[in-house]
């Protein structure tokens, strides 16, 4: 005679019998859904066109704000060579539009106006009723030359078209004639690669943004000016890294090629 099979009730968990209840709830809920918008067909069409529009609205805010704190999380993360080395990268026309965003960042309304017949003039930026110029030379090894820098003092002491100051900004550097003929001259801002980093940096609100650009760097002592091991210009700067961070010191414009530094007592 054949074994009856034994068959054994096992009782949920309550855990098990709290997702069937939600599971019918939630069955509940949808056929309730269904039928009402089978009754109220107009009333379900504008409510599901209210519901896409928002959650479309929703998702584009959402992609626009996450790339933004990403980009400005990204920028915190880049150290200054990488800056330099993305901005060197770009064409002319998208390294133009990059200052542009720039000063924008900065408190100016600039807009790009670069050509072909641009007289040297790239960027204008308007600020408290004032007009300034931008030059926006993109270099990867060559120098600013000092027919450049009077050319383009030219262009913002045109008697018929003047402006209150000119910033000409590269990715390069300046040569030390190139330096001298802007020197002491309060209408023009040369700002060579490592100055741009740090207005880079202001313009993505990582410290205060200033009324004004700073003016030329403040004045070295005689002694300060000339590089002893090359020649070159020292310029005053300030350490990003490492224990002297936030300290400043006197540095040589022919950097990385000369690292002679000078510390300020």
């Amino acid at each position: 005679m054949a074994r009856r099979r034994r068959y054994y009730y096992r009782r949920k968990s309550p855990k098990e019998e709290l997702v069937d209840i939600a599971s019918g709830i939630i069955g509940l809920f949808i056929l309730g859904l269904f039928g009402w918008a089978y009754t109220h067909r107009e009333q379900a069409i504008l409510y599901g066109i209210i519901a896409t529009v928002v959650l479309v609205v929703g998702v584009i805010l959402y992609f626009v704000l996450k790339k933004r704190a990403h980009d400005n999380r990204g920028l915190a993360f880049l150290s200054d060579d990488k800056i330099l080395y993305m901005l060197k990268g770009m064409s002319p026309a998208q390294f133009e539009k990059e200052v542009a965003d720039m000063f924008e960042g900065l408190g100016y309304k600039a807009e790009v106006v670069g050509g072909a017949n641009d007289g040297g003039i790239d960027v204008i930026a308007h600020k408290d009723g004032k007009k300034y110029f931008i030059q926006c030379k993109k270099f990867i090894t060559r120098e600013v030359t000092p027919h450049e820098v009077r050319d383009f003092l030219g262009a913002i002491t045109n008697i018929n078209n003047p402006a209150e100051k000119g910033f000409f900004v590269t990715t390069g550097n300046f040569t030390m004639m190139a330096e001298k003929a802007a020197e002491g001259n309060p209408r023009i801002e040369l700002i060579d690669g490592l100055k741009l980093i740090k207005y880079y940096r202001l313009s993505y609100g990582k410290d205060a943004v200033p009324e004004d650009l700073p003016a030329q760097q403040p004045a070295a002592t005689q002694d300060e000016k000339i590089c002893p091991q090359c020649g070159g210009k020292l310029e005053l700067r300030t350490a990003h890294q490492g224990d002297y961070a936030g300290k400043q010191f006197w540095g040589c414009s022919n950097f990385p090629k000369c690292r002679y530094i000078k510390n300020i007592k």
